[in-house]
């Protein structure tokens, strides 16, 4: 037990232990005059009427694990041991702390343990922050305070100060201090200040500083340093890097502005500028609303200049990028949502400024902004897109502004009508309608923002009624009886004439020829199709069992699933004649069909001529159950040998000729518990083909003796290996997030425990995370008389060395051509506060490097880093 000893003028100290006394109170007044370095009176907490000064605004409470001594003489209170004083919302713990009565004041320390090792350090709690100590002295009365060698978290960073003094403000005034982001007692780096002063929340501001590298002194300083410390984003300046390009000189990179306009709202301006000419300007914006959405844009602009002026090699470019990326929250609004994703560039900005190898060597970019609207308890939705579609090899552009929808779901207008709990076959009638609009243009990239007009746009609109009625006929058969209307409205429509004397200049030459004459004048066109389909689709199933009981495989089943189907749609007639007509096409006189709408974006609404078809098709699947020599009981496993072999074809009733389609067969299964993968297929002709390589209607069994012609046929296989069945990356992930984050306010704070142990102490060397995949796959092609085989070899994976080493490569090999694909590798070391990466292409035209080391704190990111590169320009 605690024990309370009262000293009298002979100090005596007696010791004992045990049980931690606690709860014990002083409430201290003193009635005497108050000094004048006292608080004054409107700083306590006396009650109206008390005429006595009230040094203190609340009591004291106290308590120790060993003991409470009291001593008469010098009215001090001496706590030994897990002692512990609050005041307020301020605490302080220490092995050992005085309290002196008269003065309020407290002094603090830790002791020595039988190794001579010091614990129990001071460590002082005020509100949500955090102060270790060596030694602390601190007045609860002027709330003003003297610390030694403390560590206090201020933000992303750790304030380490040799001497520290506190005033009443919570401002600090500290000598010979370090500021880092390493949260390590001894941190790995820091900026040395040799004196300072820190206002909460708002800055520290430094005197004379310099950069220290592993206790080294770097020649990098400064006469004075300004640290934000704030909660909230603020506007600054971004600090610029340096750094030099083989082809463009010299280079100043990153500097600009950063204006946090609001909570939700901020903006980045930065630029890039060359000692050869070239330049860059870069825009950042970011709109984030908690649980309502987010929205980000970045656009980067490159003026690039290449060569000596007069120069055989002299080039100068302009290329850009815009990306910009808004989502939704799914609760902010279930029957409205807005999203976009634009990715549009010009030709040879991603060769020359893409990020992974995937930019570089892509060809085709899509971008999309939508928006839907339903309504509650209504079968009605409205869509709207903006679409682009850009391919940056042939830089050709397709733009839809806008396209938009507007469909009712599927309704069943005569189900309800008689009041019976039945469903009659009628009341299966169901209708649904459909409309939507195009704005569409086709353009170079070059010309998108340029001379493009709102004439060059095609247009249009057009609806459907459609209506149907499914009922089963003798069990397997399906009769649907289908009526269709079709509308559409088109800006404009075309004549073709024929001109028998037209005179070629540049062949100086006469000739026939077919002219179109465009009309700009809106027409409307509409059809009603009605149609007939017929169709069965019944399983068959065969299982085959073996006799013995103890047999690892008991059985195997087969389902065969056969499908056929006939539609039919009658001859219109006068219906559609109207939208059609016939052109000659030669001198002979032959004519020729055409629409008065070819070459629009909706099709024709229908073809005069009538239509059907058989399609066939045969499904299969192929399983087994099988018994684990492990389980003792009488649970079988189920096991796919075939998860899909299908095939497909259909005939043609009306056509003159080649009435069969070529024949289609696909397949897939997996092997190894899913860890092997094999997807198979080809298409199978029944023709023949002719001496120029043209299929004709003759079958390939009469003219060569084989009942089909393979004229394609592909196989993709792939295997995942991984440690523990897994791919490694969460435990590599994981290591590195271990030993990068910096602890957060509430953890635990440096200095309060020894240092933290190396990360790889509880690393297993023997089951190093890694994952390895093995891609091939086999293409054979022969639509003619020539074939053509293409085989390649994908290899990619990762592994983690130690918790702290993370290397990933990507490589391909075609077998044809005996060529070596893009390959790239790319290794990662977490240095607790830094980061070092190397990603190396080393082979191919795109042979290049590039190698960083960067602090991991944002807010010393872009000033604490080290790059070296070389870009696959320093190739040429």
């Amino acid at each position: 037990m605690a024990v309370l000893l009262l000293l009298t003028p002979v100090d005596s100290h007696v010791f004992a232990s045990d049980k931690i006394f606690s709860g014990m109170r002083a409430y201290f007044q003193d009635t005497t005059r108050m000094m004048p370095d006292t608080l004054s009176r409107s700083d306590t907490l006396a009650t109206e009427g008390d005429t006595t000064d009230t040094f203190l605004e609340t009591e004291i409470n106290y308590d120790a694990k060993d003991s409470i001594v009291f001593s008469r003489v010098d009215n001090k209170v001496y706590l030994y041991e897990d002692a512990k004083v609050t005041y307020g919302n301020i605490e302080l713990t220490a092995d050992y702390i005085e309290y002196i009565q008269d003065s309020n004041m407290v002094f603090a320390r830790g002791v020595k343990d039988s190794t001579g090792k010091v614990v129990g350090m001071p460590v002082f709690k005020e509100g949500d922050k955090t102060y270790d100590a060596r030694v602390l002295r601190y007045n609860f009365r002027t709330q003003q305070g003297y610390i030694r060698r403390i560590i206090t978290q201020e933000q992303e960073g750790y304030l380490h100060s040799e001497v520290t003094k506190k005033h009443s403000n919570n401002q600090f005034h500290f000598k010979n201090g370090k500021y880092t982001t390493c949260d390590k007692t001894h941190p790995d780096f820091y900026i040395a200040m040799t004196k300072g002063k820190v206002i909460p929340n708002k800055r520290i501001v430094a005197g004379p500083s310099y950069l220290v590298l592993e206790d080294i002194p770097l020649p990098i300083g400064v006469p004075f340093g300004f640290f934000p410390i704030q909660s909230r984003q603020t506007s600054g300046i971004t600090i610029p890097g340096i750094g030099e390009d083989p082809q463009k000189g010299f280079s100043l990179d990153g500097l600009g502005v950063y204006l946090a306009i609001s909570d939700y709202m901020d903006v980045k301006l930065s630029g890039e500028i060359y000692s050869k000419g070239s330049w860059g300007a870069n825009l950042q914006y970011r709109l984030q609303k908690r649980y309502k959405y987010t929205s980000r844009l970045s656009a980067d602009y490159q003026r690039e200049v290449f060569g000596d002026k007069g120069s055989p090699d002299y080039e100068t470019s302009r290329t850009f990028r815009i990306s910009w990326n808004h989502s939704q929250a799914s609760k902010a609004n279930p029957y409205s949502n807005f999203s976009a994703n634009v990715n549009y560039s010009t030709s040879g900005y991603d060769k020359r400024h893409g990020q992974t190898m995937q930019d570089r060597v892509s060809s085709n970019k899509s971008s999309d902004v939508s928006y839907r609207r339903s309504w509650p308890n209504s079968p009605f939705t409205l869509n709207s897109r903006l679409r682009l579609n850009q391919n940056t090899r042939t830089r050709n552009v397709d733009f839809t502004l806008p396209t938009a929808s507007f469909n009712m779901s599927r309704q069943y207008p005569l189900r309800g009508l008689d009041n019976n709990s039945q469903t009659d076959w009628y009341e299966n009638l169901q209708v649904s309608y459909s409309a939507d609009m195009q704005n569409k243009l086709t353009t170079k990239d070059t010309l998108l923002f340029k001379d493009t007009k709102f004439s060059d746009f095609r247009n249009g609109f057009q609806h459907r009624i459609p209506m149907s009625l499914n009922f089963k006929v003798l069990k397997y058969f399906n009769i649907t009886p289908n009526v269709n209307y079709k509308g559409v409205l088109y800006p404009e429509y075309i004549q073709k004439r024929w001109q028998p004397r037209y005179y070629d200049p540049e062949l100086d030459s006469t000739y026939g020829r077919i002219v179109e004459d465009t009309i700009r004048n809106i027409r409307y066109a509409h059809s009603v199709e009605p149609s007939v389909s017929l169709s069965a689709s019944p399983k068959i199933f065969g299982i085959f069992q073996f006799k013995n009981p103890r047999s690892k495989v008991q059985a195997i089943r087969h389902v065969i699933t056969p499908s056929a189907s006939l539609s039919f749609r009658p001859n219109l007639g006068g219906m559609t004649d109207q939208y059609y007509d016939r052109v000659q096409i030669n001198e002979q006189g032959d004519t020729r069909q055409y629409s008065y709408f070819d070459g629009q974006l909706y099709s024709p609404p229908s073809s005069p001529r009538r239509s059907g078809s058989i399609n066939v098709g045969l499904n299969n699947n192929l399983e087994m159950k099988v018994r684990s020599s492990a389980d003792t009981t009488d649970e079988l496993k189920k096991v796919k040998l075939l998860d899909n072999l299908s095939f497909n074809s259909s005939y043609n009733l009306f056509a003159d000729s080649l009435n069969w389609s070529p024949i289609r067969f696909n397949g897939r299964t997996s092997l190894f518990d899913n860890k092997l993968n094999l997807n198979f297929g080809g298409t199978l002709d029944p023709y023949a083909l002719n001496d120029q390589g043209r299929t004709i209607n003759t079958s390939a069994l009469k003219a060569s003796g084989k009942p089909v012609r393979l004229t394609n046929f592909r196989v993709s296989t792939g295997i995942q290996l991984g440690s523990g069945g897994g791919d490694g990356n969460d435990q590599g992930r994981g290591q590195q997030q271990r030993g990068s984050q910096a602890a957060q306010p509430g953890q635990q704070q440096p200095g309060a425990s020894a240092p933290q142990p190396d990360a790889g102490g509880d690393y297993n060397y023997f089951n190093i995370p890694w994952s390895l995949n093995l891609d091939y796959s086999f293409n054979y092609r022969k639509p003619g008389f020539e074939s053509t085989i293409t085989q390649t070899i994908g290899i990619s994976g990762n592994f983690s060395l130690t918790p702290k080493w993370q290397i990933r490569f990507n490589s391909n090999y075609d077998i044809q051509k005996n060529k070596i694909g893009p390959t790239s590798i790319n290794l990662t070391r977490d240095l607790h506060c830094f980061t070092m990466s190397f990603q190396w292409i080393p082979i191919g035209y795109r042979r290049s490097y590039n190698f960083s080391i960067r602090v991991n704190s944002s807010m010393l990111r872009d000033f604490l880093k080290y790059k070296k590169n070389r870009t696959f320009y320093d190739n040429f």
